[in-house]
């Protein structure tokens, strides 16, 4: 008796531990919460992907993004899963950290959810494709398994055009334990033409057909029943073209887990940009380190 209570009580830890599968994570920059709210009131239709992932799977369009509201601040949080106080990138386009942080790897920066997969699991696969050259110093590019970077041109490669060119092989080719894929659009769009303007929700709308692409792939492929989906943003914006004050259409982005196992509906709690980092920890079946500020939501 006393040795099938231990045997269970391995086989507990082993199930509360593993891998739960594999996890597309699609990070659209500058994705504005209040404009997102706007478009699933009047123009559903244009973006029925996004919505399918909110209808389909956990959701909150209250997450809270770090301040300042910029992009390398967040999405340096989003990989690292500690506030800008514990990893020190505090700069609109911060390459490295102004300050010491809390902890710093071998490779000279502060562990990101890609060193612990590297760490945990050599064996894992990791790719990261984004089209903002901001991204690579935030990642560890030395855990990465492959990453690429694509240069934004709205003329000549839209979102749609840029997935389909490098996303959709990626899954098509076999989908990575963790697959990052980042679409700058909104943000771009944002700044030229205002948040709120008809200009972005068209950019919104591309980009929703962009993440269909992705979705169609990922259905197709033999690693659909085993894949979560995550979708986030680092920060919003304002009609006034920018983002980065305590302006709460700055703040408020969405966060969705779709996937095998997710229960649908609302988040209930209170959710800030590390949250998200110890979600996708959860899902890859990682380790988190106790400094971690973050909780999943799941």
């Amino acid at each position: 008796m006393k040795k099938l209570i231990i045997a269970l009580c391995i086989l507990a830890i082993t199930a509360c531990t593993k891998p739960t599968g594999k996890v597309l994570f699609i990070g659209v920059d500058g994705l504005a919460s209040w404009c997102l709210e706007t478009a699933l009131d009047s123009i559903p239709d244009q973006i029925p992907n996004i919505k399918g992932l909110m209808d389909q799977g956990r959701w909150t369009l209250e997450k809270r993004a770090v301040y300042k509201t910029a992009s390398a601040i967040n999405w340096a949080t989003i990989f690292m899963g500690v506030p800008v106080e514990m990893h020190g990138y505090n700069k609109w386009n911060s390459a490295q950290p102004a300050f010491t942080a809390y902890e710093m790897t071998e490779h000279g920066m502060p562990p990101t959810l890609f060193s612990l997969l590297k760490e945990q699991r050599p064996e894992a696969e990791s790719v990261c494709i984004y089209d903002w050259d901001g991204i690579a110093p935030l990642l560890d590019t030395l855990s990465v398994s492959k990453y690429q970077y694509v240069e934004y041109q709205p003329d000549s490669l839209s979102s749609i055009d840029y997935v389909k060119q490098y996303g959709v092989p990626v899954i098509e080719a076999g989908m990575p334990d963790i697959f990052f894929f980042y679409i700058l659009d909104p943000d771009e769009v944002g700044h030229k033409y205002a948040w709120g303007s008809p200009e972005y929700y068209e950019a919104m709308a591309r980009c929703d057909k962009a993440i269909g692409l992705l979705l169609d792939a990922l259905k197709a492929s033999p690693d659909y029943a085993s894949t979560t989906i995550v979708l986030t943003a680092d920060h919003g914006g304002k009609p006034d073209k920018k983002h980065g004050s305590y302006d709460l259409k700055d703040f408020r982005t969405p966060l969705f887990i779709c996937g095998p196992g997710v229960k649908p509906g609302k988040v209930s709690s209170f959710v800030l940009q590390y949250d998200t980092t110890a979600t996708l920890a959860e899902l890859l079946g990682l380790k988190t380190p106790a400094e971690w500020r973050g909780r999943s939501v799941l």
